[in-house]
């Protein structure tokens, strides 16, 4: 019997067919097949998984056997020792090739299969498809790649594990048509929950026929669908592809099986329904098909004067609510809040205190007991998504689900209207519902919202959600809220300030949070900085140079350098020196150091004499004092051969610098020390009170003091006064704000609010934010950068990680890590060996393979191609040095150049020995890793004052320190300091060479000739002023949020939110990649493009630490005539400036504010005397009378274009509307008289658009 259901649909007696043998055998040897199933019915295959049988299945991947499958009690139809099969979901599966043409496993139209199995799954994520059993869709390239033969699947939705049954027609797509035409899905409406349970699933159909298809869930028929390609009556695939059992596509782990597999057939017949169902007997009684009866929930006694929230994430959908079979999810976060108002969910963070996304969907529930009055209660609640709200049990509103984003084409949604003339409307895609209630008089009223936020395929925001409640005379709505606080109306006036309150609160709530998870490393990092410690006591610094009471160590390195220089500068002739200096060293630095100054191209260096005498690779002296035709360099100069001439290329040096070095050389080749003249050792004097100030402020903080902080610290007697505001900044949140604009520089952060682009990033500028606000060690940061921890997208360091676009994403981030921490640059070797440093293309791979953890090859455009080097007439300069093809290993590459080696004693700092990426990590931050210290705190050097120790921050090779002593002393410093950069900080700020008066000279200046007399005066960067100009004139930075899809309708994979800036370093770049006019931001372009002027970019492609520094005339331009900055000279209402203009008792005194909180000063006398009389004149007059003021009416609001809408053609005309809305700016305060007002804007507007206000003094 069985051997006849195995014989070919046409057959003429030929011999049996192997693989059909070895199946009769397989059928044969398996004596577990339960009676039920074999009595009736006669499957064309059957897989038990008892023992390891002779079959011909072939394992591939994590394959388990003689796990426990299905057994009595709770599976009664079952041996007690029955086993199954487990696979891991990575790819583990069984192969069974195909007999051929006309085999059992081939079908056609008019034929009928059922497919049943016994599954327990561990984990299927949303949306996922997972093969239970497939044939064709195998990856194998003899065959189409849409193959499907028949497939039994399970898929994820709505949190149910639904059966699916797939095939591929043979149907061909006519052109234009839909790409699902010739796939024909169809799932089941219902399902059950992964877990521990087994389950038997079975589908039965008959091709040709979609509505003879029937599918069966433990002993329950399930209805479906055709949800992809419809029904169709065209034939399926058929072909000699193989069969698959757990996998599908090559082994894709989103369509592995993750768990245990028992009791697969294969049959050749629809087995009736009522067969199917008796195969089940097992605790599953009925599926998890039936909502839950809607009841207000139990949460025991609340807080008499909060709302309480609770927060539960995982939901299995953000369409419904639970079923029978499914609890609440545990509570995740709890927390309490004034009033029944909320805009964002508290941020999420992972074990080691990096943010992480919530997992969706979120139930949040917010709770109180409130006191209202008697009577009949109308009541409005405002929710993203699918949201029910309870008074005392009963269910008084409820919403839909939140739906998702379309493409473009979505219809334009109108303004929601207010619920009262003057309230505050909904935000777009928020939906308005209105319950009513009645409340009887004594006891509290309980109200309980809960609302689902997010979804497996929606960002999870909440919108603005809110419950407000209907006053008693019917004019107006208030937010809910319990205990005796002051009523909170529904106008934006009110609820802006409400959510000033929570987001503050929130910010305290995140703070705590996140710095006890990150707690459970502090015992880690404890353990690192003690073996730092040590290390340092084994490795000292240099002794600082000075004891002298009262004369700080880093001047103390500075005066000593002048000292020694005078000294050695006099047993020189002075003319000699510069001589020398001048005349033959600029035209080695310009035309030999590119190959011999940094790097030793041929073995060669020109940066000495000795070095130059003693030759490279040639074994010739380079240089030959008095002789200089036995000068290797003076041949090397004259020659005309390609491969010889210096330097190389079409740009031979001129006649007269040859004969320059020439005669040098005849004359001895003397090689003095640079000339010093005592007037070049001549340190300024230190800077005033006043400019101190402001520039402690804008480096510390980034922001320019207000007039209470001038007016504190400039009226303080106590001679330390600068070392407490010092201390005073430092304990500030706002460093954070200050450091992370120049981080996101260094490490190229790149978020895009539309499309990836090239070397687009997640936001991790959130990771460098909380680090630094936490003032996370230096070492510890660098660590979790490079460990990509956290949600890519949310704002971990896992965003660093990403490199859209890029075909060597973590080349890209080997280049990054190694120039911001390393001082070692490694563009070049993107392509080839580096033609001027000695770092080479293996050197860069071997750390992209280190951040991969595993091996990586050179991809095809990063390779230069053999016919550039076939067509040189020399030998180029460039060199590729590593195969084609060849497997670069994670090996660190820079042991000779950093100190650090992958040796034992490096185990003791890593959590995980055997994981190549922390290693890079603990290679970087190694204590015997001095070039990390060292680039760390020239980095802050040179941040404060104006140039380097080393003067180039990311490449170190060949560039010397001015202060080497001084600069190990601050490496050490740090190293000892738990890595503080803090410390290092205190350290510059508090020393006299910071506190001096800066002067404006070149940034390359010789390192044997700086002196660092003087800090380097500086303008304010683009974020600097930005913030100080918002600070100065008392307005808030007023932007738009910074996203094209507010409506949350999609995951911040594909459409980022970054918030609503409140400091300039939240801006990224706002362009679209198809310059979409409908498609813009123009409040917060008008910012942006005044940044832009002042060097800052938002798109950061490439990793840079300096930006253009030098003046311009588009700079005073933007200043003085941009939409921005006039707007901010605008005295509007609520403003600062218009405050301090009512408050102000005399002119005298306003001019003195004005000049406090703009300029960080009281005005010189000569400039009071100036300025008085222009605000004297109508002074007493400014203020109008209630009756003369105007009030201005607010705009309409308009529809919101986004993402999915923007398509439309009104779109575009509603893009203008909002760029004439930008430039009109907000109206002028109507208290002020708008003849003085317009006066006294122009005063501001010219003390801004001085000088002192954009350089730091």
């Amino acid at each position: 019997m069985f051997l006849e259901s195995l014989m070919p649909r046409s057959f003429d007696a030929p011999p049996i067919h192997a693989a059909w043998g070895r199946l009769f055998l397989l059928l044969l040897l398996v004596g577990a097949w339960p009676a039920p199933l074999v009595a009736d019915d006669k499957p064309v295959a059957y897989w038990g998984f008892g023992t390891e049988e002779s079959s011909p299945l072939e394992p591939h991947g994590s394959v388990h056997r003689d796990v426990p499958g299905p057994r009595p009690d709770l599976y009664p139809d079952f041996a007690p020792d029955n086993t199954a099969v487990r696979l891991d979901g990575r790819g583990a599966r069984f192969v069974f090739a195909d007999p051929g043409p006309d085999s059992p496993y081939d079908f056609t139209n008019g034929d009928e299969i059922t497919l049943e199995a016994w599954v327990k799954i561990d984990k299927i994520n949303e949306g996922e498809n997972v093969y239970v059993v497939g044939k064709g869709r195998t990856g194998n390239r003899r065959f189409a790649a849409d193959n499907q033969n028949w497939a039994l699947r399970i898929r994820r939705l709505s949190g149910k594990v639904c059966i699916s049954f797939l095939f591929s027609s043979v149907l061909k797509v006519p052109a234009g048509g839909p790409s699902d035409a010739n796939w024909h899905r169809w799932t089941s409406d219902h399902g059950f929950a992964p877990g521990d349970e087994w389950h038997h699933i079975a589908i039965a159909y008959r091709f040709g026929d979609p509505d003879s298809i029937v599918g069966v869930i433990d002993g329950k028929a399930v209805k479906g669908r055709w949800d992809a390609g419809g029904p169709t009556r065209h034939a399926p695939t058929v072909d000699d592809d193989e069969i698959w059992i757990g996998s599908s596509l090559g082994g894709s782990p989103s369509t592995s099986l993750r768990g245990d597999l028992d009791e697969l057939s294969i049959y050749r017949k629809a087995l009736p329904v009522a067969t199917l169902q008796s195969r089940y007997r097992g605790p599953n009684a009925s599926l998890a098909s039936v909502r839950i009866r809607e009841d207000m929930p139990e949460l025991g006694d609340l807080d008499a004067d909060a709302v309480q929230l609770t927060f539960h994430e995982g939901m299995p959908s953000h369409s419904r609510w639970l079923t029978t079979d499914e609890k609440t999810p545990a509570e995740s976060l709890r927390w309490r809040t004034e009033s029944f108002l909320l805009d964002r969910l508290p941020q999420q963070y992972e074990s080691w205190g990096i943010r992480q996304n919530w997992n969706g969907p979120v139930l949040v529930r917010m709770a109180a007991d409130v006191s209202l009055s008697p009577g009949q209660h109308r009541v409005l609640i405002r929710v993203r998504g699918l949201s029910r709200l309870w008074v005392d049990g009963k269910l008084v509103a409820r919403s839909k689900p939140t739906g998702s984003s379309q493409n473009g084409f979505e219809k334009m949604t109108p303004p929601a209207a207010p619920p009262k003339p003057g309230l505050r409307i909904a935000e777009h895609r928020q939906q308005e519902v209105f319950g009513s209630f009645y409340v009887q008089g004594g006891a509290k009223t309980r109200v309980v919202l809960e609302t689902l936020v997010g979804g497996k395929k929606h960002r999870t925001d909440p919108g603005e959600t809110c419950v407000a409640i209907e006053t008693d005379d019917g004019k107006s709505f208030v937010l809910l809220q319990p205990g005796e606080k002051r009523r909170i109306h529904l106008t934006d006036r009110e609820v802006r300030a409400a959510l000033a309150r929570q987001r503050t609160r929130l910010q305290v709530l995140d703070d705590q949070r996140r710095r006890a998870a990150a707690r459970s490393q502090d015992s880690f990092w404890t353990k690192r900085h003690a073996q730092a410690d040590a290390w340092a006591k084994e490795h000292p610094a240099p002794n600082v140079p000075s004891d002298e009471e009262g004369l700080h160590p880093i001047d103390a390195f500075l005066e000593d350098k002048i000292r020694s220089a005078l000294a050695a500068s006099s047993r020189v002739p002075l003319q000699q020196s510069r001589h020398f200096h001048q005349k033959v060293m600029p035209i080695l630095r310009d035309h030999c150091f590119r190959c011999h100054g940094k790097t030793s191209k041929g073995g060669l260096l020109l940066t000495s004499l000795d070095a130059a005498r003693e030759g490279g690779d040639t074994g010739m002296p380079a240089v030959e004092p008095g002789d200089p035709g036995n000068s290797e360099l003076m041949r090397r100069i004259r020659s005309h051969s390609p491969d010889e001439q210096m330097p190389p290329g079409d740009k031979p040096l001129t006649a007269d610098q040859v004969a320059m070095l020439e005669d040098w050389i005849q004359d001895g080749a003397r090689w003095p020390d640079p000339p010093i003249a005592l007037e070049d050792t001549e340190q300024t004097p230190l800077v005033s009170d006043e400019s101190f100030l402001r520039r402690a402020f804008l480096d510390t903080v980034g922001v320019i003091p207000n007039e209470n902080e001038a007016k504190t610290f400039l009226n303080d007697p106590n001679p330390d006064k600068r070392d407490r505001l010092v201390d005073r900044l430092l304990a500030d949140d706002r460093w954070a704000d200050h450091w992370t604009s120049y981080w996101q520089d260094v490490l190229a952060e790149n978020p895009t609010l539309l499309n990836a682009s090239l070397n687009t990033t997640g936001p991790f500028r959130w990771f460098i934010y909380d680090s630094f606000r936490d003032n996370k060690p230096i070492d510890r940061f660098v660590t979790e950068l490079i460990l990509l921890r956290g949600s890519p997208y949310e704002g971990g360091s896992a965003g660093f990680g990403i490199a859209a676009n890029n075909p060597a994403p973590f080349a890209a981030k080997g280049q990054i890590v190694s120039r911001a921490f390393l001082g070692i640059e490694l563009q070049c070797a993107r392509c080839h060996d580096s033609p001027y440093h000695s770092t080479t293309q293996q050197d860069l791979y071997s750390l992209a393979a280190m951040f991969r953890r595993k091996p990586v090859t050179v991809p095809a455009g990063s390779r230069v191609p053999a016919s550039f080097f076939e067509s040189q007439q020399r030998t180029p300069l460039i060199e590729v040095t590593l195969a084609p093809g060849k497997p670069v290993p994670p090996v660190w590459p820079f042991g000779a150049v950093t100190g650090s080696h992958d040796d034992p004693s490096l185990r003791t700092l890593m959590r995980k020995p055997d994981d190549s990426r922390e290693k890079l990590a603990a290679l970087i931050t190694d204590p015997r890793n001095e070039r990390f210290a060292q680039v760390v705190v020239n980095r802050v050097w040179r941040r404060l004052i104006g140039t380097g120790i080393v003067e180039s921050p990311d490449d170190w090779e060949g560039s010397k320190p001015s202060h080497p002593e001084l600069l190990e002393w601050l490496a050490q410093e740090l190293v000892t300091h738990q890595y503080d950069l803090k410390h290092v900080a205190r350290l510059i700020l508090t020393s006299d060479l910071y506190q001096r008066e800066g002067v404006r000279y070149s940034q390359s200046v010789d390192p044997e000739v700086q002196f660092f007399v003087a800090p380097n005066r500086r303008r304010m960067s683009a974020e600097q002023l930005i913030d100080s100009l918002h600070a100065a004139v008392g307005k808030p930075l007023d932007v738009e949020e910074l996203t094209f899809a507010p409506e949350a309708g999609t995951k911040s994979a594909y459409r980022l939110n970054l918030g609503v800036p409140r400091r300039a370093w939240q801006f990224s770049s706002l362009g679209n990649e198809r310059d979409r006019p409908s498609l813009s931001l123009p409040r917060a372009r008008a910012i942006a493009d005044l940044m832009e002027a002042f060097g800052w970019q938002g798109a950061r492609q490439n990793p840079r630490t300096d930006r253009e520094v030098d003046p311009n005339v588009l700079q005073p331009g933007v200043v003085q005539n941009s939409d921005a900055s006039v707007l901010l000279t605008r005295a509007s209402e609520g403003s600062g400036l218009a405050e301090a203009a009512v408050r102000a008792r005399t002119p005298e005194e306003l001019v003195d504010t004005l000049f406090l909180t703009l300029l960080s000063r009281f005005p010189r006398a000569d400039e009071r005397e100036m300025l008085t009389p222009l605000l004297a004149s109508g002074f007493e007059q400014r203020l109008l009378d209630e009756a003369e003021q105007t009030s201005v009416e607010p705009l309409a609001p308009l529809p919101v274009v986004t993402w999915s809408n923007h398509v439309q053609p009104e779109a575009n005309s509603i893009a203008v509307e909002m760029e004439q809305r930008a430039k009109a700016g907000p109206a002028p305060d109507p208290r002020l008289r708008p003849e003085w007002r317009q006066i006294y804007e122009d005063l501001v507007w010219s003390i801004l658009n001085t000088s002192d206000f954009v350089w730091i003094p």
